[in-house]
């Protein structure tokens, strides 16, 4: 069974949530909260009195001002350019408005063409640089921009390179993470294999050393990886590789992860997939079980999804009585939390439990 590859669970929030910038009002310089919307000063008053003398003095010197500010952001760095433009991206973007994000993203990713396409005689990119383009790949990752995010990615990736930062580094290894996911979004398996590899191999390497305590950062990155990997090869239709991977990634995670580590029913869950698309329903019940019981301890927010997943499972081996009940129970469960994916992909897979339902119904 193919499916159609998505983010890993948690992956997101985790990956992105290290480099968002505060938004600042350029004039006063106070942050914003993503719930306050900018409101223009200067709207006009009907009622606004005659202009005196020395109003119009005032004005002068309003006009000058504004001049000096005009003429201060021809001046400004291609730093200070870049800060303002990410600002207006994320306040947009928190205030659910990516098509007003959208234009500043675009003048912020016009800043670094230079950096996007190096040559030869192209300055080495400062690190405070670096840092900023690693933020607006983001940005194109959450507009779903996804072919500008792996320009951006990678430039951030060979800026750091420039700067002395191994590929080895977790940071860069982030990156691989995040450029995997898109490959894979994009259907272009084989590089996002290939990303995928790398961040489980510098993962597992150093989390293989006894000479250091293990760092959750880099738990957290290798459940990631080992996910994306797993879900990357079912999507291309390759269930014995993700069963091998799975069972790869749980024992490692036996010997690594702690019993309450949110990633083990993630990776659990995935494992009943692999199960159910090997047509093995009694061992993909037997597997999901386990990972109702692994988020029950470590990660209740998976549990719809879990949940969602076994009903699936018992719809594929015949039991439609059972996962119509199931079903039935969840679609309550997700109203309440607001979890409306899940609801979605009930909603989807109640429609193959009808058309089930449907044929049983004729063949009786």
């Amino acid at each position: 069974m193919c499916t159609k590859y998505k983010i890993p669970t948690l992956a997101l929030s985790r990956l992105l949530v290290r480099t968002q910038p505060k938004v600042s009002n350029v004039f006063s310089g106070r942050s914003y909260s993503k719930n306050v919307r900018l409101v223009c000063p200067y709207k006009e008053n009907k009622y606004q009195r005659k202009e005196t003398s020395g109003q119009s003095c005032v004005l002068g010197v309003s006009t000058l001002v504004a001049a000096s500010v005009f003429g201060s952001f021809l001046n400004e760095s291609k730093e200070d350019k870049l800060k303002k433009r990410i600002g207006m991206c994320t306040m947009h973007l928190h205030q659910a408005e990516p098509h007003l994000a959208k234009p500043h993203f675009q003048e912020a990713f016009e800043l670094l063409k230079d950096d996007l396409s190096r040559k030869r005689d192209t300055p080495i990119p400062n690190l405070k640089i670096v840092y900023l383009i690693d933020q607006l790949g983001n940005i194109a990752l959450q507009l779903e921009c996804y072919r500008e995010a792996i320009e951006l990615y990678m430039a951030t990736v060979n800026g750091f390179a420039l700067n002395g930062i191994e590929r080895s580094n977790r940071t860069v290894t982030e990156l691989f993470l995040k450029i995997g996911q898109i490959y894979a979004i994009l259907g272009e398996f084989k590089l996002a294999e290939m990303s995928f590899l790398h961040c489980v191999g510098v993962t597992t390497l150093e989390l293989s050393r006894d000479d250091q305590p293990k760092n959750p950062k880099v738990i957290t990155l290798a459940g990631l990886a080992y996910e994306g990997l797993g879900k990357l090869y079912l999507s291309m239709n390759h269930p014995e590789n993700a069963l091998n991977m799975y069972q790869h990634a749980l024992q490692f995670a036996d010997t690594i992860f702690q019993p309450d580590d949110p990633q083990i029913p993630v990776l659990l869950n995935d494992l009943a997939t692999v199960y159910e698309a090997l047509n093995d329903y009694d061992q993909a019940l037997e597997t999901v079980e386990k990972a109702i019981s692994a988020a029950k301890l470590g990660n209740r927010a998976a549990l719809p999804s879990i949940m969602c997943n076994k009903a699936t499972i018992l719809l594929f081996k015949g039991e439609l009585e059972t996962a119509r009940n199931l079903y039935e129970e969840l679609i309550e469960t997700c109203k309440k939390i607001y979890d409306y994916e899940t609801l979605r992909e009930i909603k989807a897979n109640m429609k193959i439990l009808e058309e089930k339902e449907g044929l049983r119904e004729m063949s009786n």
